[in-house]
Order: structure tokens, then sequence, then C-alpha cells
């Protein structure tokens, strides 16, 4: 029987909220999302002597944090000069450092310094690329790249990428060797055991039904009482509900599928992950795969659908298109099938800043492991008034759009478009 739990909480355990105790009556700061964002500010503002409160209306951690692929690394979906033409060379520079290298290292110091055990392993991650043309434009893209910021990555022609990955689906494509992997329940476990031993109450099962200005600075009603706190952040990504309408704006929660096959032969995961490495692609499907940490396992993700499909749909769908990557796994098994809710904005960016008084961090766009916790860490700096919370990504934009009131209407119309743009760049490919 194929479980509906994400595979990684059979290592982590179930996310569970801490006790139960009394909200405070008034806070210096409250959070509102116990993810790798929330959890992360609230670490180092209670670190900072703020009083700090995290609620999550799940357990802290049970949202996408602890259901995505468990890759952490870096990227950016806007090319270099879609990012200079919008912000210049200078602030496109830093917004690519801040993506590929600061938010990694802070993420990898966090463990160190807080002793979480995430197992994370610096497998290295190869990007593979869906025809010659991305081959050659992704080519210069990395040298343009690595003149503008610290990073390593490499080009893999299409005749040696079963080093990389046992399929000869792709043209090639690009290794990252300083990206891992982890597993993201631990991970996110670990933060929420930081924040809390920092100094921050962390409460699951409070759900905020909204916000109102006070003299205090804001009134944040919830089903367990209303809390008075001088600032508030908001940092929900894809979870983001009508309590804070501002931000669910703008944000489009976009559902990611997983699933975990049964234990495969070591001589199987051998050939399909020579190296171990953590794997995305370049097509619009989006699938990006990886040995589980202990090596036995493919746990296998894409866009099986762009809204939420059932899980007979995305595990036939997900199912599919690992045995079109991976011809050798043959009638796999699979033990589980699940979801998470990332957080898209408009920009394709991620941004930290204010409406009318309220503090947001959100908009990750897939890449959370590392993004998430630096954003918050960094939001959680300027709520404590310091210089070091300066980070581009507060000069990004936040938009909307005129028909995006809340809820996200047209993702299944979306779905339908982008499955039309599949079969053509498949048709397109064949030529």
């Amino acid at each position: 029987m194929t479980r509906s739990d994400p595979f990684w909480w059979e290592a982590a355990g179930r996310p569970k909220a801490p006790k139960e105790v009394p909200l405070p009556k008034s806070v210096d700061v409250m959070v509102v999302g116990a993810g790798l964002t929330g959890l992360s500010a609230a670490r180092v503002l209670a670190q900072r002597g703020r009083s700090v409160l995290v609620v999550d209306a799940m357990a802290p951690g049970e949202g996408a944090s602890s259901r995505n692929g468990g890759m952490i690394g870096g990227g950016h979906r806007l090319s270099i000069d879609e990012l200079t033409a919008q912000f210049g060379a200078g602030l496109a520079r830093d917004l690519l450092f801040e993506a590929h290298c600061a938010s990694r290292d802070h993420a990898l110091q966090v463990m160190q310094e807080e002793g979480i055990a995430c197992d994370y392993a610096e497998t290295g991650r190869f990007r593979g690329l869906w025809t010659s043309s991305e081959y050659d434009r992704a080519g210069r893209g990395i040298d343009r790249l690595k003149g503008l910021i610290p990073m390593e990555a490499h080009m893999v022609p299409a005749a040696e990428q079963r080093t990389e990955a046992g399929t000869d689906l792709y043209a090639g494509g690009t290794v990252f060797p300083l990206h891992g992997g982890l597993n993201p329940a631990k991970w996110v476990a670990g933060l929420s055991a930081a924040a809390e031993r920092a100094g921050a109450v962390v409460q699951g099962g409070v759900a905020v039904t909204h916000l109102s200005p006070s003299r205090a600075g804001h009134t944040v009603h919830t089903n367990r009482g209303a809390v008075e706190a001088r600032d508030v952040l908001v940092a929900t990504n894809g979870y983001t509900g009508p309590a804070t309408p501002d931000a669910r704006r703008r944000i489009v929660p976009i559902p990611s599928f997983l699933i975990a096959s049964a234990p495969l032969s070591p001589d199987l995961m051998k050939r399909l992950f020579p190296k171990g490495r953590m794997i995305a692609e370049s097509r619009e499907r989006h699938c990006y795969y990886r040995p589980s940490p202990d090596g036995t396992r493919l746990v296998f993700g894409g866009r099986a659908a762009m809204f939420e499909a059932p899980d007979r749909l995305a595990k036939s769908e997900l199912k599919k298109l690992a045995r079109q990557v991976f011809p050798d796994l043959g009638d796999f098994a699979i033990s589980h099938c699940w979801r998470g809710k990332t957080g898209f904005t408009f920009s394709f960016l991620p941004h930290v800043g204010q409406i009318d008084g309220v503090w947001y961090a959100m908009g990750y766009s897939g890449s959370g492991n590392a993004m998430a916790p630096w954003l918050g860490h960094k939001a959680g700096l300027l709520m404590a008034g310091e210089s070091e919370g300066t980070t581009a990504f507060q000069q990004t934009p936040f938009p909307t759009r005129v028909w995006h009131r809340g809820r996200p209407w047209f993702l299944p119309m979306a779905d339908l478009l982008f499955r039309g743009r599949d079969l053509w760049h498949h048709f397109r490919r064949q030529r």
C-alpha cells in the first residue's frame, strides 16, 4: 500500500506541535508560519533578546519545509540578462551571490552551530539540459556566472552524462559540485529546536484569523485568542491564507508532487546515480530526483499537475516520468506518494519587506532549503534594527495581478497550457 505521508517522516518522525502553553498577551515579534523562514527569523530575534512567538495552523514544519525534495544549493530562475535589465549589473550580482553562495553557506553554518543532524551530504547536483541549443546557452551562462560570483560549476557533454546520471534523455548538462542533499523534515525540526533553545515560543494548531493595527503595533487574532505584537512577520509562502490578504494576492501556491520507490537493488541504484548526485532538469515538466540518504530508494518529484490533482493521477504521472528518465526501472513499486505547496511570485524572485507595516519573507519558487532560512535570518535582523539584515531581496518586486484575488482559480487552465507546451517542445526536440 502506498503511503500518503512524506517519505522523510519515516526517519524524522511526523512533525508534532510543542506542548501547548498559554499564548502571551503581548510580544515583541509574532511570526506567522513555523517553517524554515519563520523559525530562522525567530532564532535570530530571540538570540538578540526579543520576545518571540511563532505560530502555525499545522504542526511546526508540517508544510513544504518537511515535504520538499531535500536538495540544497543555489539557483536563479531569471537569466543574468533579465536580472541586469531589471536591476542593473550591481544589484543583479548581489542577487546571484545571495542565491548561489551566501544562502547555502548560512544554512551549513546553522547546521554546524546548532548541531542539526539532517543527513546533509555534499553530493553535487546535475542539471540535465533538454536540447543541444540549451546546452550551448548554459555553457555561456555558467562562464558569465563564474565571472560574477565565486561558485563552482562545469559542463558535461551528452557523451559523458552517464557518468552523472543513468539516462540518455538529456543533451548533456551542468554539474554544481557544492550542492547537496538532506532530509528536509530533520532540517526544519532541528531549526525549530534551535529557535526554542534561543528563547522563542513555538506553537502549532494556532490559526491566525486576521490582523488589525493597534497602539502597540498590531493585534494578531487567532483561534486561541489575540496577541499584541510590535512587529509581525508573515512567513507562510505557499500556505498563505485569507488572514493575510496582501501576501495571498502576491503568492501563487503551486503543488509539487513526489514519490519514493520501494527499496531498489544496489546495482540498479548505482546505475541510476553513479555519483549519488541530486538531479534536476531544464524542461518545463521540471522533474527532480535523487537517491534517498541511505542510497536504497529513488525519490522523484515533478510537475504532475498545477492543481490539487488526485493522488492516483499524481502517482501515475510521476511513475511514467520516472520510467521515461530511467527505462531501467521497469515496473517499480512506489512506497510513498505525497505533495506540498510551493510559493511562486509573479516576478519569479523571493522578497523581503513590509506592506502597511507588516513584514513578509516568501516566494522561493521551489528553492527554499537554503533561501528560506537565509531570508528568514535577514528579516529577523531587519526587525531587530541591525544593518546586517540588508539584503538584495528587499529591492525585488512583490507584485500582484488584478485577476488574482487570493484563490488560484487560473491554475487548471495554466496546467493545460503547460501540457501543450510540453508536447510542442517534445515534438521540436524529435525533429
